[in-house]
């Protein structure tokens, strides 16, 4: 009789990474920092010029991010491996877009999306995305909006998959600004 001894016919699990979706704080800026210049660089390589000379989320735009209570990052056992900002104020260059929302009133912007290179392809572009979705509706937001640059293939393909509708163009004021917005309407308005 054995107790607790028998012989393990399995070879044991690897544990489930533990995902968490927290709000950033001033600890997180060199660690986002570091994730944004793997995603510029991912981008550079991809000849995308998205978040190249100077239009990168760096650390002063993470710290106001921080400031507004709109910095969020994706933990894996508690390693940061994503980052966004829902960023809940009008912005002109969405009230400017060449075509029409499909509709009008609060919104909430997700904004300086990025996810580790470490772990490319293990799906935490669309963990970071549904995490910021889920949390801009406990933040009591329907109307959810997103850009892109026209040539982000792998960002248009999430934001596809993650059901949000193409509404048109926006334009930063710089040299290639031009995004492409979506709008995802969650629930009842």
């Amino acid at each position: 009789m054995s107790f607790g001894e028998e012989a393990q016919t399995e070879e044991p699990k690897e544990r489930e990474p533990d995902f968490a979706f927290r709000l950033s704080n001033e600890s997180d800026i060199a660690t986002i920092g570091v994730i944004v210049n793997e995603a510029k660089n991912y981008l550079k390589e991809q000849g995308s010029p998205q978040w190249q000379n100077g239009h990168e989320p760096h650390a002063a735009v993470i710290r106001e991010d921080i400031k507004k209570t709109a910095s969020y990052v994706l933990t894996r056992n508690e390693e940061i491996v994503g980052t966004v900002a829902l960023i809940a104020e009008i912005d002109p260059v969405y009230e400017a877009i060449e075509g029409a929302w499909k509709q009008a009133g609060p919104y909430v912007a997700l904004h300086h999306v990025a996810v580790s290179q470490k772990y490319r392809g293990a799906g935490l572009g669309e963990k970071t995305l549904r995490a910021a979705i889920n949390q801009a509706e406990e933040l009591g937001f329907q109307d959810i909006r997103i850009d892109t640059y026209p040539a982000n293939q792998p960002m248009l393909g999430l934001i596809d998959k993650l059901g949000f509708e193409y509404c048109g163009m926006i334009y930063f004021p710089y040299e290639d600004g031009e995004r492409k917005a979506f709008q995802l309407i969650k629930g009842s308005v």
